[in-house]
């Protein structure tokens, strides 16, 4: 794996994160006036880039912690092009580990496509289980979707490299 770093997603960065949202989300993408409004407001809306390249954004995660003691990912992606290389593994490590670290969080939440099962399988090998209801026409593409759901429990939370 290349030298690789996770820094937070800053406001200069937000054209290079909108392609790589609409590359990989197409009609299921956040619009530019949301993702800047993420990077304003969100607990952690970090970016995974290769120090080969400089300044190349190849993946980012965007998580907000809600008012039930609970995280939400509510986007993370890596550019395909990086995809299978454990750069998604390093950078949901990564941020699981800083959400471990914050008071009285309880779970992690996240929904996924049920057609991708890829990330199914990276969530899976990171604890996280499946909630039994599948969430309707969750995704603007009409696509439904799986809540995973990841206890958090310092003792039981495995560390991937």
């Amino acid at each position: 794996m290349a030298l690789i770093e996770v820094k937070k997603v800053l406001t200069k960065d937000l054209n290079k994160i909108t392609t790589l949202e609409k590359k990989i989300f197409k009609e299921n993408a956040f619009s530019k006036e949301l993702i800047e409004k993420l990077i304003m407001k969100n607990l952690f809306f970090l970016k995974l880039e290769i120090s080969k390249v400089k300044n190349k954004i190849i993946g980012f995660i965007i998580a907000l912690k809600d008012q039930n003691k609970n995280v939400s990912i509510i986007n993370f992606l890596i550019d395909p092009k990086f995809q299978n290389k454990g750069y998604g593994s390093y950078l949901l490590q990564y941020t699981i580990e800083k959400i471990k670290k914050l008071n009285n969080i309880k779970k992690i939440t996240l929904n996924v496509q049920l057609s991708n099962s890829i990330a199914i399988c990276l969530y899976e090998k990171f604890n996280f289980k499946r909630n039994p209801t599948i969430l309707e026409n969750y995704y603007q593409s009409g696509e439904s979707a799986y809540l995973m759901e990841l206890e958090i429990n310092s003792r039981l939370t495995k560390t991937y490299k």
